[in-house]
């Protein structure tokens, strides 16, 4: 501020002055100063950090981590506005898009959630499944080694009943064939005994000795007789008896199959008595 003095007369005088003094005060033009004024500092955020730790998120728990480093991304912004530093709109913007991050990030963790909820139940569901399928396999393996093993005690059942079906047979043949044998025997000495009866008919005497020697020969028709009765009767139980053993599966048959015998004691002794009687 500068002062300004001036005079109402043309001069002063030796005794005193002559007019009256007057002061002027004048403004200067105000000059700013930016000194004092700090420069805003440049807002370092990565808009893109969040989002691809998100993409890469492939649990729940990643996802959590990241939701974290979202909230804290969005708390340092925060710090940032209200620190004044910064330029304000810009920090605003980033703000904007950080609590957008923490909000997909909320998302990505319940949607991961529920997704591994699902698949767990679907790997349970599928557990579950199969066991069931190597059980139902088990149990049909058990179903077919039962009854293979049934398919073949039936065919060893059905040899072991073929092969006494043969033994029976075979019994059967020597049966009826040492029966068809002794029969002939029984034949040839039956006609040997009626020729020698039709013999001594056509010289018989009256004597005594004669009489006896008939009666005799008679006698030992009637025996021979009663023997091949006997055998044939024979012949029929041993048979029914292999057939009722065959058929309730009696695997014991008889040790020995001896043909039936016949004792020929009295056709000799009739042929001796005969001979002497000749």
């Amino acid at each position: 501020m500068g002062m300004m003095v001036s005079g109402a007369g043309s001069g002063l005088s030796a005794g005193g002055m002559a007019g009256t003094l007057t002061i002027k005060r004048t403004k200067k033009p105000a000059v700013h100063n930016n000194r004092n004024k700090k420069p805003k500092k440049k807002l370092k955020y990565n808009s893109r950090e969040i989002a691809n730790q998100l993409v890469r998120a492939s649990s729940s728990k990643n996802a959590s981590v990241v939701l974290i480093r979202a909230k804290g991304k969005l708390s340092v912004l925060n710090n940032a506005l209200a620190s004044g530093h910064y330029n304000e709109n810009e920090v605003r913007i980033a703000i904007a898009h950080a609590r957008r991050m923490v909000n997909c990030s909320r998302l990505k963790v319940r949607n991961l959630k529920e997704e591994e909820l699902v698949k767990g139940r679907d790997e349970r569901e599928h557990s579950t499944d199969e066991q069931k399928k190597r059980s139902e396999v088990k149990r049909r393996v058990r179903q077919k080694e039962r009854a293979l093993e049934t398919k073949i005690a039936l065919k060893e059942n059905q040899q072991i009943m073929k092969e006494k079906k043969k033994q029976l047979e075979l019994l059967r043949k020597r049966l009826l064939h040492r029966s068809e044998e002794q029969g002939k025997i029984n034949e040839a000495d039956m006609k040997y005994l009626e020729a020698q009866l039709k013999e001594s008919q056509n010289s018989m005497t009256q004597s005594g000795g004669v009489v006896l020697e008939l009666s005799g020969v008679a006698a030992q028709l009637a025996e021979l007789l009663l023997e091949e009765q006997q055998i044939e009767q024979q012949v029929e139980i041993q048979v029914e008896m292999e057939t009722a053993a065959l058929s309730a599966g009696v695997s014991a048959l008889p040790a020995e199959c001896a043909s039936p015998t016949v004792s020929t004691d009295a056709g000799a002794a009739a042929v001796a008595t005969i001979d002497v009687a000749v």
